[in-house]
Parts: C-alpha cells; sequence; structure tokens
C-alpha cells in the first residue's frame, strides 16, 4: 500500500499492521487500482486542507468505517443498515451494541469517500446497476438509495441481516427497502412519523401525540433489531449510545464557533466531511471523533492567529445549505467567486423555550430530533431553522441546494427564498443537483448563476 496514500488518511503507528491487509483486501473488491490511488492523493490534496493533521484523521475515520463495512461479513459480525439520513440515535447503539456487530447507513459510508476521494465517476457502476434492478433512471430514485442496492447487488458490501428503515424523512426509503426484501429476504423494521404537521410554531409547538408516535415507531424498531440481531438493545444501551453520540455533537459544535473568524479557517468542503464522518451514526465516527475533532480544533486556532483561511478576511458571508458528497463542484466554485461560507443546515442556533424532560428515552430521542432539526418536523421547520441560521450567522445570502430526487427537499425551497428574502433581507439562490449522481450537472450552467449571486451579494455587502 502506498506509504504516501497511508499518511493521507492518517494511519500511522500501531494501525499500520492491523489495517493495511484490510485496507487493501477492501480495495481489490472495490476495484481500486493504483493510479486510483494516485487519482485520489491529489483530488484530496487539492479539495481538503490535508495538511492538517486532524483533517487527515478525519479522512481515516471514513476509510477504515468503510473498510469495516466491506469485510463486516467475511470477519464474522451480523450486519445491519439504517437507511440515510440516520436516525443517529439508534444507529450508534445499533453499532456500540456488541463487537460481533457492524451497524451504519451503508450509502452514506459509500459514498462519503468514493465520491469526494476518487471521483464522482467510481460511484456510477454502482448507480447503474441499481438502475438495471429496480431504480429505473426514470423513476427520480434517490441516488443514496440506488448506492445501497447497487453496492448489494454487486456484491461490494454484505448482504444485511437487518434493514432499519427510517422512511420518516423519505417515502422512496421504505419501497426500495422492500426490493431489498424481496430480492434477498432480508427482514425489515420501519420507522415512520407524522411529518407534515403545525409547522408554523416550531420549535415549541410538537404535539405530544406526535412525540408517542414517533417514539413508539422508534421503541418496536429497536426490538426488532433485538430480535434479529440477537443483542438486546435495551433502554440502558441506547442512553448511553445517546450521551455518547452528544459528546461527539458538542465536539463538532465547538469546532463550527471558530468558522464565525474572519476569515474563516477551513473551506466548507473540510467542514462537509468532517461532519460526514462524525454525524453518520457510525461505529468509528462515535469512538474515534471526539480524538480526531480536538487536534483538528488546536490546528485550527493556529490558522486563526495567522488570519490563514480559503477567502480572503472580510469576504460576503453566505449560508449554505448542503452539497454534494464530492463537494468541489460547487463548494470550490463558491469561494472561488470570492464568497465565505460559515455554515451549513447543520451549525447549530439557540432553540427557544424550555425543552421538555421524558422518562422514556424513546420519547426523549423523538422530541430532541423533531425539536433541534426543524427538517425532521415539517417543511416550516426547515424554513424556520434556515431563517434562525442567516440570523444568528449574520450571513450575507443563503445558497438552497436541492437533491432533486429528495420529495422533502422539493416541499420547501421556494418558500424558503420568499421568506429569507422578505423577512431577513438577503438574497438567496436555489441550485438544484444531486448529493451523488453528477451525471447530468451542468458545471457551466451552475457557475454562471451563482456568479449572478454573487455580484448581488457583494453588492449588498
Amino acid at each position: 500500500m502506498d506509504p504516501e496514500f497511508l499518511n493521507l488518511i492518517g494511519i500511522e503507528g500501531e494501525e499500520l499492521n492491523k489495517e493495511v491487509p484490510r485496507l487493501e483486501k477492501a480495495f481489490g473488491i472495490l476495484k481500486i487500482v493504483p493510479k486510483d490511488i494516485d487519482r485520489a492523493k491529489e483530488r484530496v490534496s487539492r479539495i481538503f486542507s490535508m495538511e492538517l493533521r486532524g483533517m487527515r484523521k478525519i479522512w481515516g475515520i471514513a476509510v477504515k468505517e468503510l473498510v469495516d463495512l466491506i469485510l463486516a461479513k467475511e470477519e464474522g459480525k451480523k450486519v445491519a443498515y439504517g437507511s440515510y439520513p440516520p436516525l443517529s440515535e439508534l444507529l450508534v447503539a445499533g453499532s456500540l451494541a456488541s463487537d460481533d456487530i457492524y451497524c451504519s447507513p451503508a450509502e452514506a459510508v459509500i459514498d462519503m469517500v468514493l465520491s469526494p476521494m476518487f471521483g464522482p465517476d467510481k460511484v456510477v457502476p454502482i448507480l447503474e446497476t441499481a438502475e438495471r434492478h429496480g431504480l429505473a433512471p426514470n423513476l427520480a430514485a434517490c441516488s443514496f438509495l440506488k448506492t445501497r442496492l447497487g453496492a448489494i447487488v454487486n456484491g461490494i458490501v454484505p448482504i444485511p441481516d437487518l434493514l432499519l428503515s427510517f422512511c420518516f424523512l423519505c417515502d422512496q426509503t421504505p419501497k426500495t427497502d422492500e426490493v431489498l426484501h424481496d430480492l434477498y429476504g432480508i427482514p425489515v423494521a420501519y420507522v415512520d412519523n407524522i411529518f407534515e404537521d403545525n409547522g408554523y410554531g416550531w420549535p415549541e409547538d410538537i404535539s405530544q401525540e406526535r412525540v408517542e408516535y414517533f417514539a413508539n415507531e422508534i421503541r418496536c424498531c429497536a426490538e426488532k433489531f433485538s430480535q434479529v440481531m440477537e443483542h438486546e438493545l435495551t433502554e440502558e444501551k441506547v442512553r448511553e449510545a445517546v450521551a455518547l453520540n452528544a459528546n461527539v455533537f458538542r465536539a463538532a459544535a465547538d469546532l463550527r464557533e471558530f468558522m464565525k473568524a474572519d476569515p474563516v479557517p477551513l473551506s466548507q468542503s473540510d467542514f462537509m466531511m468532517i461532519s460526514r464522518a462524525v454525524y453518520s451514526a457510525t461505529r468509528r465516527g462515535s469512538l474515534e471523533g471526539i480524538e480526531a475533532l480536538a487536534i483538528l480544533s488546536e490546528e485550527v486556532k493556529k490558522r486563526i492567529n495567522q488570519g490563514v483561511g480559503p477567502v480572503a478576511k472580510g469576504a460576503p458571508r453566505v449560508l449554505l445549505t448542503n452539497a454534494p458528497m464530492d463537494p468541489s463542484p460547487l463548494v470550490t466554485v463558491i469561494e472561488g467567486l470570492g464568497l465565505a461560507i460559515p455554515a451549513t443546515s447543520l451549525a447549530s442556533a439557540p432553540i427557544k423555550g424550555t425543552p421538555r424532560a421524558y422518562d422514556s428515552i424513546w420519547e426523549h430521542i423523538a422530541y430532541t430530533l423533531m425539536r433541534r432539526r426543524g427538517a425532521y418536523h415539517s417543511s416550516w421547520g426547515w424554513i424556520l431553522q434556515l431563517k434562525e441560521l442567516a440570523s444568528v450567522w449574520n450571513v450575507d445570502g443563503l445558497i438552497i441546494f436541492v437533491h432533486l430526487p429528495c420529495r422533502q427537499y422539493e416541499l420547501f425551497p421556494l418558500k424558503a427564498k420568499e421568506v429569507i428574502e422578505k423577512e431577513i433581507g438577503i438574497p438567496v439562490v436555489i441550485i438544484e443537483g444531486d448529493f451523488v449522481d453528477l451525471r447530468d450537472y451542468n458545471a457551466q450552467q451552475t457557475r454562471t448563476r451563482l456568479e449572478t449571486f454573487a455580484e448581488l451579494v457583494k453588492r449588498r455587502k
């Protein structure tokens, strides 16, 4: 294995003897050849701040998690996949339930490595396989779901023993899981919720009926996990996972506070990779994330003291809702136009009101998810949280990236643009695309729209 590549992903010291043989075996299954490694070294060094040891550790978490996923059955583990976006608390609890269990949102683990490291074309054969096995292009199926189906059919990742179908955010997820059930007989545990509720009152107005319904769905999913995976997810184990998950989220939130500096010390490409590696409810992210974030925090402090950043001091600042797994086609263009991106919709903002207390861990998870993330509550919750983030981060503009195959993403953008332009008084642009599949991406069209937006933002500032 190329020593320069190993250094780039933070695998060093005692880890080398253990991880290199596993890495070589997994890359063989992925058909990663020397020219792919050379391309990866060039890409990640160009797009991300790989001179920072903490950033290399973040990449190591992501790559090792992918290896764990690919080799899980071979290494004697029972396997459960949760859909993406994940119900983090439950997946972390599942991933920590036993050393004999592998549990993750498989599609996120694949896409956060393959697309940004080796190029978005590396995931195309996986998408094409899914399109031949029930998710035809004309169905506009989500590329995350295509990734999971295609990777299983191609034998890249093992056939799981259980699917955790988090369909409270996505109506396509349960239908895809039905395909996998029909193809392989995989049992499925579904988690649903009531979505379009009274969003005007978010985050204070969350009906107890919704909390109880959502909590019962989560509890039933945990019971199914306990039955199929033969390791009980007790309330105590779930509480421990919730606490660990909260620690990782706090460490990432503390790091994000540094993005309020001028100039911002990291590219948003860096921060999106950080978020995906530690927020995606994986075992590695939960256990290794805090150390990597601590190393990175010290390095970022030095950057702030030196006035180092991807854009000039005093640059206009914009909020970006999200970006493709390979962020370079969007983030690199935005920053190249002289706009700083201090935060995305994953950033935190103060939440009004006093939270309710619940004795039941299931009700606690259900209530906290809907209160903390507007997107888990309603379309109006999305809009109100974006509005709050735009104010808290004092941005000069908002870029809403719409994942076109996602029905939830189709619900709120136009209304969000109207509300935020009127009530906050900043320009908003909507950019359509796909988180994973860039086959139809029009770079010139996107650049033209962003250039116009950048001029508006700069004139306003």
